[in-house]
């Protein structure tokens, strides 16, 4: 699988697995089916994944937090 960014730069993914988020107070945060892609200097999460996930996603002082809505 190939991607492209926003700077055109184009990417082929070398794998799809699970990466854990280590959260400070609460239990480690799982997301299934992310893309590794060799070369990249930073990690690409997109909010609107986690927010399908039922997640909130606070931005505050250079810090995140991901809060879990409770779905009826």
């Amino acid at each position: 699988m190939h991607i492209e960014l926003g700077d055109d730069g184009k990417y082929s993914t070398k794998g799809i697995g699970i990466f854990t988020f280590k959260r400070e107070l609460r239990s480690h945060l799982h997301l299934k089916d992310v893309m590794y892609v060799h070369g990249l200097k930073n990690n690409l999460i997109y909010v609107v994944v986690l927010e399908e996930k039922g997640y909130d996603i606070v931005f505050n002082k250079g810090k995140d937090f991901l809060n879990h809505v409770a779905t009826a």
